[in-house]
């Protein structure tokens, strides 16, 4: 079953003990903030790992004016991807492809000397097409940041912090988090790490 973003808010207010939203405009205080805080949850969220469910594989369309800087070739990055670089760069959609690191990200180009490109990349997707693990990880997400606005209970929220990033020790990728990265992992148990900055960076856990 899949959700909308209002129902997950909605989700988040009922196990807060508070009376669920309709709608993000329906003149409210709590859907005022509910509106505010989601898309920058959910982006955040799903930028910060790559989950396998919003991964894709497509060909750069190479744009016909000549990069400024000191490469050949420059290509337009999907319009869906998250700001939260490429996974990986390859020059040929050939299976067993080795990708390159010798390019660069400017905005929404990207720029290299290779002639053509493929790119496997994180997309923003829709609520209705997230795994469920995911979806309940963003109720706990949402209960977190909603949770002193709607008790004023500042115990509360450090326990549903807890709950839902984990113990310090596990450094925000423990509890229901970490939980849906594991349950995650099982579509992809082979999955190769590159050794690449930005990947370091995405792996290194989610916001507190």
């Amino acid at each position: 079953m899949s959700f909308t973003a209002v129902e997950i808010c909605a989700n988040a207010l009922v196990r807060l003990g508070a009376s669920p939203i309709q709608s993000f405009t329906e003149g409210t205080d709590i859907a005022t903030s509910c509106n505010s805080i989601y898309n920058f949850k959910k982006d955040y969220m799903l930028a910060v790992y790559p989950w396998n469910f919003t991964k894709k594989f497509v060909q750069l369309s190479r744009l016909t004016a000549s990069p400024t800087a000191q490469w050949k070739y420059q290509y337009s990055l999907p319009a869906d991807r998250t700001m939260s670089g490429l996974i990986a760069v390859f020059t040929s959609e050939s299976v067993g492809a080795i990708p390159i690191q010798n390019y660069t990200l400017i905005g929404n180009s990207l720029m290299c000397d290779q002639s053509e490109l493929w790119v496997e990349y994180q997309a923003d997707v829709a609520e209705s097409l997230w795994a469920p693990y995911f979806t309940e990880m963003m109720v706990s997400v949402m209960m977190v940041e909603l949770s002193f606005l709607v008790t004023d209970n500042a115990s509360l929220r450090q326990e549903l912090n807890t709950q839902t990033y984990g113990v310090p020790s596990e450094f925000g990728v423990g509890g229901i988090y970490g939980k849906a990265m594991a349950l995650d992992s099982r579509d992809n148990p082979t999955m190769q790490v590159l050794d690449d900055i930005l990947l370091e960076a995405r792996f290194g856990g989610g916001g507190l």
